[in-house]
């Protein structure tokens, strides 16, 4: 299939920037750099806003290599179904044991990718696309070693009080989703997005996965999801929580306190 190569050539002969052609056709920049570059490949119907913005058909568009006017005939049989006007949808996405793009230091270690909350959406799009992993914050810290880690910047109360807005949750790289353990915490970057939630694992018995929240007082604002493994892009178990929070104790604790308090007054007193 010629799809990466055509793309490129043909935006680059109508004088677009990635920039432009993510503007014209309202597909983000990263994924246009994605399609380029054969990292993925875009769904039947942005194939056909392709071939119509180009003005190129889409047979031309998958099959030819328009940049040296070679016909490629050795078309496989689902090409051939698809170009009948019969185009399959895409076999369900292969969990991978690593990540599609990780970085080193100097010696080699893995760093630790960063992923703050205001990254979360261009990430969804580029985990895959390494010019945009390269320009996240990475950092190590010690004791992680012999895996592969990323941070995660939590967003919203879902997981109070356990885990809070604000908190960074490092999260080491599951190889299998077999592998994932009921009620852990887990962050999970899926086709709806990016989560932090407790995951239930029914993969051998309902085909599925679960996402719990914590939270008590916003329940009815975060119900249980459930997500087919074809929709999973990433999963990272929770190792680690850095928390800036020192919020005061819980009122049980106060009441404790306040009574050691009560009892120290007392013993001074009678001491006298």
């Amino acid at each position: 299939m010629h799809l990466a190569n055509n793309l490129k050539y043909l935006r680059k002969k109508m004088g677009k920037t990635q920039g432009t052609l993510s503007s014209d056709m309202g597909i983000g920049r990263t994924t246009i750099a994605n399609y380029e570059a054969g990292i993925s490949e875009p769904n039947v119907v942005t194939l056909h806003a392709f071939a119509k913005y180009f003005g190129v058909s889409l047979d031309d568009l998958l099959s030819n290599n328009m940049e040296s006017g070679e016909r490629d005939d050795k078309k496989s049989d689902e090409k051939d179904k698809a170009l009948r006007g019969a185009f399959a949808a895409p076999p369900p996405a292969i969990y991978s044991s690593m990540p599609r793009v990780v970085t080193v230091d100097n010696e080699g270690n893995d760093n630790i990718i960063y992923v703050p909350v205001k990254a979360r959406a261009g990430y969804l799009l580029g985990y895959g696309d390494a010019e945009f992993m390269e320009s996240l914050p990475t950092f190590r810290l010690p004791g992680l070693s012999n895996a592969t880690y990323r941070m995660f910047e939590v967003d919203g109360p879902s997981m109070a009080p356990n885990i809070l807005h604000g908190d960074r949750i490092i999260g080491e790289w599951v190889e299998k989703l077999e592998d994932i353990r009921d009620n852990r915490v887990y962050v999970i970057v899926h086709s709806g997005g990016v989560a932090v939630k407790r995951l239930v694992n029914r993969l051998s018995q309902r085909g599925k996965l679960y996402l719990k929240s914590d939270t008590i007082v916003h329940r009815h604002d975060f119900p249980t999801v459930e997500i087919d493994p074809a929709d999973i892009k990433e999963v990272w178990y929770g190792r680690m929580k850095i928390s800036s929070d020192f919020s005061e104790p819980a009122e049980v604790y106060e009441r404790l306190a306040n009574m050691e308090m009560d009892i120290e007054e007392m013993k001074r007193k009678m001491g006298k």
